[in-house]
């Protein structure tokens, strides 16, 4: 067992300590959120990497209560648009450390201009002290690749959208059982030689694809680009065939059947395809590897669904490439220097 795996486990136990405390303790918290989201129609949300590519899970769930989300690297909003930012609009900064170097700079340099929300896992970080209203995301300690601090941020923003304490405890109740090492271990070695893996969903779950894209740069040092399925056919199909491994995400919801479509599509072309889905009665085809989750009826429960198995499946992928997953060979855990 690594560090890494050790950690991936233990995310059940993260979540439904962010559960407990948001149920009990932090309910006044979200309270003063629902306040500040009710006198604002525009959001931001800004963080890098997993802290950035989070908050897509919650997009189309708070563009459905009537407000115009916005998504940003911090440190394209930092040099590119701070000077355009508007005291009408709130501000979700997000850093699993709370001292990330563009998000923490974009913090300071909002104070007095516009209201700040905070979510981090360190409640003594700049961040954390600077912010108008801090909600700490209660994953503990972790020191490898980012696994219980991106799990519980995307519970939060699940809170934060209207989700309910309820469905975030049956998770947790799930992700203890929800992988089959069998199949994931034969997945990685469906995936081989993993030089390069594209990751590939629609709505909600490019979260997760952005996420594995990330990790598996991260742990198992491969080539990892996601896409939104639509945007994969204006040109990357071109790369299909008997060298290209693909990851794809087909939650149950609007687009389930598009992207089951291409990824069978792809598979048929020649392409090695690991299926990652809800949906039942999906047949075993050439070149298609279908591994299922639970389904929990809502497509943003998805990824949250997916983390012990994404976890396991980097590990494999990362050991059978000589690495072990969340061992920093150039980068550290936390990035203070732009």
């Amino acid at each position: 067992m690594t560090r890494f795996l050790d950690e991936v486990d233990s995310q059940p136990a993260a979540l439904l300590e962010l559960a407990g405390f948001y149920r009990a303790a932090g309910a006044p918290l979200l309270k003063e959120w629902e306040k500040l989201l009710g006198r604002h129609s525009s959001l931001a949300f800004i963080g890098m990497g997993t802290s950035e590519l989070a908050a897509c899970l919650v997009l189309d769930a708070l563009a459905s209560l009537g407000k115009s989300v916005t998504i940003h690297d911090a440190g394209e909003y930092l040099h590119y648009l701070l000077e355009y930012s508007s005291r009408d609009r709130l501000y979700v900064l997000i850093s699993q450390s709370g001292a990330s170097a563009e998000t923490d700079k974009v913090c300071r340099a909002l104070a007095g201009v516009a209201p700040r929300v905070v979510l981090a896992n360190e409640e003594k970080s700049p961040m954390a002290l600077a912010a108008d209203l801090f909600l700490p995301l209660k994953a503990g300690a972790e020191r490898s690749i980012s696994n219980k601090t991106y799990l519980n941020t995307l519970a939060l923003l699940y809170l934060l959208a209207g989700g309910g304490l309820d469905k975030l405890e049956a998770v947790a109740g799930y992700l203890g059982h929800s992988c089959s090492e069998k199949e994931v271990s034969a997945a990685a070695e469906f995936l081989r030689p993993a030089e390069s893996i594209h990751f590939i969903a629609r709505g909600p779950a490019l979260a997760a694809a952005r996420q594995m894209a990330l990790t598996f740069m991260e742990g198992a040092k491969c080539h990892g680009t996601a896409f939104a399925a639509g945007a994969f056919r204006h040109g990357p199909f071109e790369v299909l065939g008997e060298n290209h491994r693909a990851v794809c995400l087909a939650p149950q919801g609007k687009t389930s059947a598009l992207t089951l479509a291409m990824a069978r599509e792809m598979a048929s072309r020649g392409s090695r395809v690991v299926l990652l889905t809800d949906l039942e009665e999906i047949p075993e085809e050439d070149n298609l590897c279908v591994i299922r989750v639970k389904s929990f009826g809502e497509e943003r429960l998805f990824p949250l669904a997916l983390v012990v198995l994404q976890g396991h499946l980097l590990h494999h992928v990362a050991a059978l490439r000589g690495y072990e997953a969340g061992v920093f060979r150039v980068v550290s855990k936390v990035t203070t220097v732009e």
